[in-house]
Formats: structure tokens, C-alpha cells, sequence
């Protein structure tokens, strides 16, 4: 059970693994769509995840957002739904600094959704070097209690991206997220099984932008998951991501 709750969590980690980006919040009053879809495969198992988000700077340095995943199961027939929407919040309190907080809601009891909440809360840093954009992120999650009163330990989030303007519409980007488990296992508020801290995963990836206009850009990236076998699972997961982002 214990391992099948990691796995879970990793995977789910993947779309939305912390905010919508490492870099400044938009300009007050301007917006973003997304539209894409990211593929998953680890071992037998594959998952296709639709998504649609939207994010926009409702006053200065104050930028909200949402995204709206939906699941489909492609090893069996008619399991499909929409998943756990992820609402997201990010303030620009210096030109570098962001704090940033999501939080995944959950709509359904189906196998593919978790039940608790899930709250996302940190920090980041963000600069441009010459034909670099740098930007980095240390956040933690905190989940609350599902249907089964069982929560996971809490979880740092960390990571990193180099975004690199070659001055051409093509932008290529490398990047790796991480994660480290924190505590134990809890039921109904009591400790149980052995400590998760120090147990890690790393999640490189790299990655394309093509500038079609100065508002519509189309983004490929390709990602894997590499740590204990009690967070990633037995099998290394292979992730493909395509999305198209819309400004307005």
C-alpha cells in the first residue's frame, strides 16, 4: 500500500509539479492559456493526461491561476475522468522573488484521484543571465487526510530551469525537479511504518519553445524520474509533455 501511495504521488506530481513556471509573474493585468497533454509510461502501465489551465496578474505582482486535468487510462477501456483541479496563487514581493502557494482539490473517489487535500507553499528565485533565463524553486506539500485517514509524510520540492534566448523563435530549455520525503506514514493521526525521511527523487528534463507569434508559443518536453524504489516504483517512468500557451 505504502509504495503504491509513493508511486501515486510521484506521478501526479508530473503536470503540475509545483507552479505553472520558475520565472516572474505576468505583467499586471495580462493573462495565459494552456491547452496540452502529457504522456506517462511506467512499465505497463500508460496514462494520457489532458489539461487546460488559464493563469492572469489580477492586480500588480498578484498573478491567479487554475488547471484542469483529465486522466485516461490507455492499458484499460473506459477508465477516464476528469482529475483533481489544481487552483494556484503567486506574489512578486522583490523583482527575484516570488512566494507561491497551489492547492489540488479533490472532486472524486475514483482510483485515479486522491481524496485529500493537497497544499503546495514556497518560494522563488528567478534572473536573467545574458542569453539565460534562471529560475528555482523550494517549496513544501502537505496533504491532509483522505476517505482512508491515511496521510503521506510531508514532501520538499526543489528544482531548477535555464531557459536559453538564442535570439531565434526556437528556445531550448533544461531543467530537473526534486523531491525528498519527510516523516511517516499517519493513521488517524498516529504514526505508523518507518521513517520516509531522506528518501528521494530527481526528475531531469529538457525541452523545446517555438515562438509561432509574440503571443503563441508550442512546448515539447520529455522527462524521467530517477530515485528509491519506494518513491519511483520498479519501473523508470518515461513523461512527454506538448502544450500550446495563448497570451492575451
Amino acid at each position: 500500500m505504502l509504495k503504491k501511495a509513493f508511486l501515486a504521488a510521484t506521478l501526479c506530481a508530473t503536470a503540475s509539479f509545483a507552479t505553472w513556471d520558475k520565472f516572474p509573474v505576468l505583467e499586471d493585468h495580462k493573462g495565459e492559456i494552456i491547452v496540452g497533454a502529457e504522456f506517462i509510461k511506467q512499465g505497463e502501465p500508460m496514462q494520457l493526461t489532458p489539461y487546460v489551465g488559464s493563469r492572469y496578474t489580477v492586480m500588480p505582482n498578484l498573478e491567479l491561476g487554475v488547471i484542469l486535468p483529465y486522466y485516461v487510462n490507455l492499458n484499460m477501456n473506459n477508465e477516464n475522468g476528469l482529475a483533481n483541479p489544481i487552483f494556484m496563487a503567486r506574489y512578486q514581493f522583490l523583482p527575484m522573488m516570488n512566494a507561491f502557494l497551489d492547492v489540488r482539490v479533490p472532486i472524486s473517489n475514483d482510483p485515479y484521484n486522491n481524496s485529500e487535500w493537497s497544499f503546495n507553499f514556497g518560494a522563488q528565485y528567478s534572473q536573467n543571465l545574458g542569453v539565460v533565463d534562471f529560475g528555482a524553486e523550494l517549496s513544501l506539500k502537505v496533504n491532509t487526510r483522505g476517505d482512508d485517514k491515511v496521510s503521506p509524510p510531508l514532501r520538499l520540492n526543489f528544482g531548477a530551469e535555464a531557459d536559453f534566448n538564442l535570439g531565434i523563435p526556437l528556445t531550448p530549455f533544461i531543467g530537473a525537479d526534486g523531491l525528498m520525503m519527510i516523516g511517516k506514514f499517519t493513521h488517524e493521526g498516529e504514526n505508523f511504518g518507518r521513517s520516509y525521511t531522506g528518501d528521494m527523487a530527481v526528475l531531469p528534463y529538457a525541452g523545446l519553445k517555438y515562438a509561432v507569434n509574440s503571443n503563441v508559443c508550442v512546448q515539447a518536453s520529455a522527462k524521467t524520474v530517477f530515485g528509491k524504489e519506494e518513491v519511483v516504483g520498479s519501473d523508470t517512468p518515461i513523461i512527454a509533455d506538448l502544450n500550446l500557451k495563448m497570451s492575451f
